[in-house]
């Protein structure tokens, strides 16, 4: 269904002194339609200032000169595909592996695994490979050529995102998790790019830790004000006064037979005690955290976004920002976006971490960090929806980017410290339903990415036993930018999980898409 190579024929029709451009439009994707005055090489094509789900764009006027040529462009939810890189994708599972799902790469594709199957389209740029060699490594093998039910195409159009141009820079792509460039207006078509600009919640930290929470609604007067503190601490601090009394030589009466002498008895008095309480203000959501990253080597300094209270706060302090959202722009509060102001250094790694999202808000929720993001516990998964493989009855519509992305299974403790040993770190059956746009850490010489199999870091001592059921679509657009280190094979902190993987077929309907679910668009020539 993703594949989408090839638009529906444009139709120009005149009449009147104008044009109308129409085509047919037997699929629920948007279109985009671009124009430009001269089809010789260099064309630059301009996009028009609309997207269309029909299959009727405007009328413009008819001029002699210059000529104007038209074409459509069609968009597709980035989501729609099971897997899409935008780097080199690599996939060499030890264990048997289907990926139900279009499977999409703007760079080659190494499928090196013989039990590996797929049972969609498999497209790429540049080679589909199935040698038994990695073509993007040095020195690395699987274990033979995958299963395909439909023939990988080579040397396919590339599929950009729409407001880039063909500009598939990682980079760029990138920086549009990142804060926008100071002084960019946070509601211009530039500023919009930007995904913090994009969301209806915004939370922050400083540097010390202090976190701060703000509402945004474009449509509003005052686009962005500062949420109250919903909850507080009390922090009760004990001041004491002692006084001390010396006796010496003192004796008991009757007199014990000796050597039963008391002597030297002191006797201390406390006076003065003084009970202090300190009330701290904060956010019931949204707290600091810490943990260690075996992978990176490093303490994770995270801000924790709690989707259970999350939940509590949106039907109760925050029910006025809900209702106002929803009436400004038809939906309610369903997308956060979260930057962790902590320093980082060679020891300490800012982070975002998601817990207690089990049941998430029931209009979805989208959440977007240009920091490494963690996933502690069930996530998006209760009821038939719990470790059940590929049945997403209870879920919403769901969706994480950040830097990179890690399960913590239901079983991870805090208290694991860097001396804690894999055998320590017993994971217990963790479901994780929602689409996710993450970095990797790109194949380099010898140093193999860990492919899409490992796309979803670990850090505890998984076993074949032990399920991690995940239903998604597994996006990369660029490389990690802070969770930086290597890949390394299963043992070394972390062994491989029984991998219940799957395509959340929901996410071919529209209506059921993530809340800021990209598009990408192909430019077939002219």
């Amino acid at each position: 269904m993703a594949v989408g190579q090839s638009p529906p024929q444009l139709q120009i029709t005149p009449a009147n002194g104008y044009v109308t451009l129409s085509w047919y439009n037997g699929s629920p994707f948007l279109y985009s339609l671009q124009t430009t005055t001269n089809v010789s090489a260099p064309t630059t094509w301009t996009r028009m200032p609309f997207f269309f789900y029909s299959g009727i764009g405007n009328s413009y006027a008819a001029t002699a000169s210059p000529q104007q040529y038209f074409r459509l462009a069609q968009l597709t939810p980035v989501f729609q595909f099971a897997i899409f890189y935008n780097l080199n994708l690599e996939i060499a599972p030890g264990a048997v592996m289907t990926i139900i799902g279009p499977v999409f790469s703007n760079g080659g594709i190494w499928a090196g695994s013989s039990v590996l199957n797929f049972n969609s389209t498999v497209t790429a740029v540049g080679i589909v490979a199935t040698n038994a060699s990695d073509p993007f490594a040095t020195n690395y093998t699987g274990s033979g050529s995958p299963v395909f039910n439909i023939q990988p195409v080579s040397g396919a159009g590339a599929l950009d995102l729409p407001g880039l141009g063909m500009n598939n820079d990682p980079a760029v792509i990138r920086s549009l998790l990142n804060l926008p460039p100071p002084g960019t207006d946070p509601y211009s078509s530039t500023g919009q790019m930007y995904f913090i600009n994009q969301t209806d919640l915004i939370v922050s930290n400083s540097p010390s830790g202090v976190i701060s929470a703000y509402f945004q609604d474009s449509n509003n007067v005052t686009p962005l004000v500062r949420i109250p503190y919903d909850s507080q601490v009390v922090l009760l601090t004990t001041e004491t006064n002692y006084t001390t009394d010396y006796q010496t030589n003192v004796t008991f009466f009757p007199k014990p037979p000796p050597p039963h002498y008391v002597t030297n008895i002191v006797t201390v008095t406390a006076t003065n005690i003084t009970t202090t309480g300190t009330t701290n203000y904060v956010y019931s959501f949204a707290t600091n955290t810490t943990f260690y990253d075996y992978r990176e080597g490093k303490t994770v300094q995270a801000i924790q976004l709690d989707v259970g209270a999350l939940n509590t706060w949106l039907g109760g302090a925050g029910y006025t920002y809900n209702t106002q959202l929803y009436y400004d722009t038809g939906h309610y509060i369903d997308s956060v976006y979260v930057y962790n102001n902590a320093p980082s250094s060679s020891t300490s790694l800012p982070s975002v971490r998601m817990a207690d999202g089990a049941v998430l808000p029931i209009q979805g929720l989208t959440v977007v960090t240009p920091d490494p993001l963690y996933v502690f516990g069930n996530y998006n998964a209760s009821g038939q929806s719990l470790n059940n493989g590929t049945n997403v009855v209870n879920t919403v519509p769901a969706a994480l980017m950040g830097d990179s992305i890690t399960a913590l299974s239901t079983n991870w403790n805090d208290s694991y410290t860097a001396s804690t040993a894999l055998s320590a770190r017993t994971p217990g059956a963790t479901t994780i339903n929602a689409a996710v746009i993450a970095g990797i850490v790109p194949t380099f010489g010898a140093n193999y990415s860990g492919g899409a199999e490992n796309f979803i870091r670990l850090q505890e001592n998984w076993s074949s036993s032990v399920p991690l059921t995940y239903n998604g679509s597994f996006v990369v657009m660029f490389p990690s930018q802070y969770a930086t280190n290597h890949w390394l094979p299963t043992g070394a902190y972390y062994t491989a999980p029984k991998r219940n993987y799957a395509f959340d077929s929901n996410f071919t309907d529209p209506g059921k898409l993530p809340p800021l679910t990209p598009f990408v668009e192909n430019f077939i020539s002219p």
